[in-house]
């Protein structure tokens, strides 16, 4: 049976609970972990309530992190599997409410608000090894804005939402969205995506692969007093936004504060997942809930089913279907923990793993990367009191079972040839031993298209040919793509180009 080795760094000098070792039993073996401490958080709420992403991949396997201190907003980067991270760099001074994307041009892409006598500005900065100057996505000269959530399309187009709170004629906090075009500016028209009288807070966005945007958000509907629940509003390409908002959360009497912190990603195929805390059976509890081809499951799904106090979820998927929740939770009734469940498309829920066991101290407001790729991440604000650490825990999936021998010392993936190309390519790898060997193409949005080999293969060098189709048989558009082979916990990436 093959080990999942876990590492769980910690990016603060707070480190009163980060000198144990996790050991938690995780997937199909025991977990590994280590803390590194490269920094500190000053204030409490350095991660966010998971409305935005604060861990990104980039396309060379570089992971990015960004949380706020009493100072602003700091970045960090590391390697692909959390070790070795950057000194955190302060990137926006009286930052807050940072949010992150990568686009298919490997730039990061930074939207936050930021801190004046009121907050009025959403800003947006990008990354591609230096940072831009500030650009502003959102300028209020009468309400405060907070929360803001970024996120790409297909043709590195930027879309990004916020709460916009309540002020004199208008009490109510408003969800608002802008879009900006690839490679232009935020000027386009700004939009009231809520449109309703309740209180409209914590929105989060997710695109699926036609470019549907789906913005939720926690509201009243059009009664402030009534209990809250999770509403959708979605915008059709080339049609536009719908009519009126859906409740998808099917929320009653639950009180005002109990239905919050919505978190939702998009899936193979266009399915839609969408997690929240909700106290409909009387508890904090998580629940889930899936949209296949527009149609939305019947009721929800209680993923935490627990007796202690759940809250803040985040969620992540991979290109084969497999979801990834994290949340945190009283474990022992007094501290909160970090803990997660797992599914397999098609299948039930694993079991609830403890990922921080912090005993003594709180770990909250969990961060998950949008795409999995070959990991389970996650970061998370940890301590008892001021200063606070900011943990990153890794999870590694690729392994191999059975009588099989791991790949483990060396996976050599060649560049494709010719390249670019038009109708075929040639992809070259080598194993040092037999082993379970994948070889699979991602999109720039590092969606699947196409698995070219999946199986046993023996020790040796081998090739194998791409036709520039995907699964289904259908010619892909030309454009960059990425060829990964794995192997026994290891994985090499290479970039292909198609032109037609």
């Amino acid at each position: 049976m093959a080990t999942s080795d876990t590492e769980h760094v910690s990016i603060g000098s707070g480190l009163r609970s980060l000198l144990s070792l996790l050991a938690v039993l995780v997937m199909c073996g025991t977990a590994v972990a280590d803390r590194t401490a490269v920094g500190e958080s000053l204030e409490s709420t350095a991660t966010e309530r998971n409305n935005a992403r604060l861990v990104a991949e980039d396309l060379v396997g570089k992971l990015h992190v960004v949380y706020y201190d009493y100072d602003g907003i700091y970045h960090s980067v590391a390697n692909g599997i959390g070790a070795g991270w950057s000194l955190p760099e302060l990137v926006a001074l009286g930052g807050r409410n940072p949010s992150i994307a990568v686009d298919s041009d490997n730039v990061l892409h930074l939207v936050y608000r930021i801190d004046t006598v009121t907050p009025l500005d959403i800003l947006h900065r990008t990354f591609d090894g230096d940072w831009s100057e500030a650009e502003t996505v959102y300028h209020d000269g009468v309400a405060g804005v907070t929360r803001p959530v970024v996120a790409v399309d297909s043709e590195n187009g930027l879309h990004c939402v916020w709460q916009r709170q309540g002020y004199g004629s208008t009490p109510n906090s408003e969800v608002w969205y802008a879009c900006a075009a690839p490679g232009g500016g935020w000027g386009g028209t700004m939009v009231n995506v809520s449109s309703s009288y309740g209180a409209s807070e914590y929105p989060t966005l997710t695109i699926d692969p036609d470019d549907n945007i789906y913005v939720f958000w926690k509201d009243s509907g059009e009664d402030i007093s009534a209990d809250k629940k999770v509403l959708l509003r979605k915008h059709t390409r080339g049609v536009g936004w719908d009519a009126n908002y859906t409740n998808v959360s099917n929320t009653t009497g639950n009180g005002s504060y109990a239905t919050m912190d919505p978190c939702a990603v998009v899936g193979p195929g266009g399915t839609i997942h969408l997690v929240w805390k909700d106290s409909q059976p009387g508890n904090r509890e998580i629940f889930y809930k899936a949209c296949v081809d527009g149609i939305w499951d019947a009721a929800p799904t209680n993923v935490s089913e627990t007796s202690t106090a759940s809250g803040r979820p985040s969620i992540s998927v991979d290109d084969t279907g497999l979801l990834y929740v994290a949340w945190e939770e009283k474990t022992d009734g007094v501290y909160y923990d970090i803990v997660r469940r797992t599914r397999e498309r098609g299948g039930a829920w694993s079991e609830m793993v403890n990922i921080s066991d912090s005993p003594g101290v709180d770990s909250r407001s969990p961060s998950a990367p949008l795409s999995l790729g070959p990991a389970l991440s996650c970061l998370w604000t940890e301590g008892e009191s001021a200063p606070y650490d900011i943990a990153f825990y890794f999870e590694e999936t690729t392994g191999v079972s059975g009588d099989e021998t791991a790949c483990d010392r060396l996976l050599l993936l060649e560049r494709n040839h010719p390249n670019p190309f038009s109708s075929t390519t040639t992809i070259r790898y080598e194993i040092p031993e037999a082993g379970s060997v994948t070889v699979k193409v991602y999109d720039v949005c590092g969606r699947w298209v196409r698995t070219i080999v999946s199986g046993r293969r023996p020790a040796g060098t081998h090739e194998t040919i791409w036709d520039g189709k995907n699964d289904s048989g259908e010619e892909l558009a030309a454009g960059v793509y990425f060829c990964t082979a794995s192997c026994g916990g290891r994985t090499a990436t290479t970039r292909m180009v198609i032109v037609r």
